[in-house]
């Protein structure tokens, strides 16, 4: 049953490996601005509106017992995205073993 699927996870797993090559290769922090770190809503500025992580995720985390997860979390969407490619590509691949 695998053997009909190789021609398909070969391909995948080539453009994954060099996605995530590139995504090595590409990473570096950003530059940040004054104007970006201000608040502006309506014509008014505002003072400053920092709302932790924490705040959003706590319900999730509470409730599924994810606590032991926390520190993967980096606030960096670049890692969610790699996360998310990651899991995916777990899911796939088992669907295709079963």
């Amino acid at each position: 049953m695998f053997e009909d699927w190789f021609w398909l996870t070969v391909p995948f797993a080539a453009f994954l490996l060099i996605g995530l090559l590139i995504y090595k290769l590409g990473r570096h922090p950003g530059k940040k601005e004054a104007g970006k770190q201000e608040s502006y809503v309506g014509g008014e500025d505002l003072p400053d509106l920092t709302v932790p992580a924490d705040n959003f995720y706590h319900a999730i985390i509470k409730a599924f017992g994810l606590t032991r997860l926390r520190h993967l979390q980096s606030g960096d969407l670049s890692d969610y995205q790699l996360w998310l490619v990651a899991g995916l590509t777990g899911m796939l691949i088992l669907v295709l073993a079963l």
